[in-house]
């Protein structure tokens, strides 16, 4: 059986907010927005085979993410 590593990004904002950060989602990484009124909680899931490469995947998300929750 092949090991694989996965870990969840949450945040919750404003709903324009939640899609501009959509939009900076590399293709191929699954995740998911919920939305309730202005309000949204988007869901990142972040998978790999690799456990350097999974923390180096959040690190560039984080990065992406860093400057548009304003």
């Amino acid at each position: 059986m092949a090991e694989g590593f996965t870990t969840t990004l949450n945040w919750q904002g404003s709903s324009i907010i939640a899609q501009r950060l959509a939009k900076l989602i590399p293709e191929g990484t699954n995740f998911e927005i919920e939305n309730d009124g202005d309000v949204a909680k988007l869901t990142v899931f972040v998978e790999s085979d690799d456990l350097e490469q999974l923390r180096a995947d959040v690190d560039d998300l984080l990065t992406l993410f860093s400057d548009q929750d304003e």
